[in-house]
């Protein structure tokens, strides 16, 4: 197995965990948003809350665990 060969099954684990991850999202929709951050206790604007459903972090929280 060559570079070439390990860099695109690199390649087709992260996409898979990517779909694993949206996948995971959309079974979220149907729970209540929260109103206050899982990770740093902060409030989560009622927009958030509505634009995504099952909401559990901050914006800024959000984006770190990504």
């Amino acid at each position: 197995m060559d570079f070439i060969d390990r860099l695109v099954i690199a390649q087709e684990r992260a996409e898979q965990r990517f779909v694993d991850q949206r996948l995971k999202g959309l079974n979220n929709s149907h729970k209540l948003s929260a109103t206050e951050c899982i990770e740093c206790g902060g409030p989560i604007p009622k927009a958030r809350q509505k634009a995504v459903p099952g909401v559990q972090r901050c914006v800024p929280c959000q984006e770190l665990s990504e």
